[in-house]
């Protein structure tokens, strides 16, 4: 057929839809040999199949047959690549194919799995994330190029341009889902790391606001140190020393809480512009102090075998269970030496160490906790990734593009 194609002395005139050319189709739907029939040819074809943007219609005949003393040949070949693939369906309008079907039957919607982070125990933390993956121009712009090259791969498959690169070897069909496959997991990989650090960035936010509450809750206590210290030197009782190291007590721990309200502040405005926030809109969602979450699962069974990081886990855990026991014991002696001290029976010098070691052991234990929970995060936010592919399934079938949608994707981002 080819052959005759390019032996024909005499062209069509044939409809044109949206610029694309259409052969004549026999109401058996195979396409006509013009060299053999002729001038029967367009008056014993009924009807033909049309491109119409992204549809075929059913057109009724051109009865037009112009000759020509010229090979038309070409011109031919081009029209019968363009239309070849719209054969007759009925009289109903049916979705012309486009290349993400192949994307698509490969790649089944998948079912929603429960992120990590919704399951954390802890709603704050799942507002965030879900605030800051919503927020994120990363996350964004990889999604934006996703679409775009949904967008363009359905346009393309409408095009003659697309249907002649398929024959000269150019982007084929196999080619799309494997390039749509590396948009998806940049889109996923990014969704990954974004709430990974939202994660590790609002652990920290706990932790230092922790840290600030033991400190502010010291003020109190180590002022009325400082006012018994000195009703006992002004009576006498105790030498002026005790009246020096409780004042020096008061003042340290004031420039401490000082310090420890700055670090918290910084991180929460890290973590805000995580999320893109405000930081003071996020430190009042927030709230304070604030409670570290206790995810809802064995740390060591998230943190199997073969993971690297289960030793120090295991550590963590034996660190944190001996805290919390010393603690108990730390805040006992700080009882007994207030007891004493108020008594006469003992000395502010051994108060002071009381209290100061009682302090080192509750920040650390609340540094114990916090890295325990932000590696059981850590570990269980890569046990299942589904929930970072939902909603970047491929849009197949016959809804049209709209010619003023836009789709904003910047530069370098994918």
């Amino acid at each position: 057929m080819i052959v005759s194609l390019f032996s024909a002395v005499f062209e069509f005139r044939v409809p044109i839809r949206n610029g694309l050319a259409c052969p004549i189709i026999d109401k058996d739907g195979a396409i006509q040999d013009p060299f053999a029939t002729k001038r029967r040819f367009l008056r014993s074809a009924l009807q033909h199949d049309c491109f119409d943007g992204v549809r075929c219609y059913r057109m009724p005949v051109s009865r037009t047959l112009i000759y020509r003393g010229r090979t038309a040949g070409p011109a031919l070949m081009l029209v019968l690549l363009a239309c070849a693939g719209c054969a007759s369906q009925g009289g109903r309008p049916v979705s012309a194919p486009v290349e993400q079907d192949a994307s698509a039957a490969a790649h089944p919607a998948i079912a929603a799995a429960a992120p990590w982070w919704r399951e954390a125990g802890d709603p704050v933390l799942a507002t965030l994330v879900q605030q800051g993956l919503d927020q994120s121009p990363e996350v964004a712009c990889r999604i934006g190029a996703l679409r775009q090259f949904d967008q363009e791969t359905a346009q393309d498959a409408q095009r003659l341009g697309t249907r002649l690169s398929k024959l000269l070897g150019a982007r084929s069909r196999e080619d799309i889902p494997r390039l749509r496959d590396a948009k998806v997991e940049r889109v996923a990989s990014e969704r990954l790391r974004v709430a990974r650090r939202i994660a590790l960035a609002y652990i920290e936010v706990r932790r230092l606001q922790q840290d600030a509450a033991l400190r502010s809750s010291l003020i109190a206590q180590y002022k009325d140190n400082a006012q018994v210290a000195r009703f006992r030197r002004e009576a006498g009782l105790v030498p002026a020393i005790d009246g020096s190291l409780a004042r020096s007590q008061d003042e340290a721990m004031a420039g401490e809480l000082g310090i420890a309200q700055g670090r918290s502040s910084h991180a929460i405005a890290e973590l805000a512009r995580l999320v893109g926030d405000r930081p003071e809109a996020l430190a009042g969602k927030l709230g304070s102090p604030g409670v570290l979450p206790d995810p809802p699962v064995d740390p060591l069974a998230v943190a199997g075998p073969g993971e690297p990081r289960r030793a120090g886990l295991a550590d963590a855990i034996l660190r944190e269970a001996r805290l919390s026991q010393s603690l108990s014991e730390a805040r006992r002696t700080v009882k007994d030496a207030r007891t004493a001290y108020r008594e006469g029976v003992g000395s502010f010098a051994t108060l002071y160490v009381a209290e100061a070691a009682a302090l080192a052991v509750e920040l650390a234990l609340v540094s114990a906790r916090a890295d325990r929970v932000a590696t059981t995060l850590d570990i269980w936010s890569g046990q299942d990734e589904r929930w970072a592919r939902e909603g970047l399934e491929p849009v197949v079938g016959p809804t049209s593009l709209s010619s003023d949608a836009t789709i904003t994707v910047t530069a370098g981002c994918d």
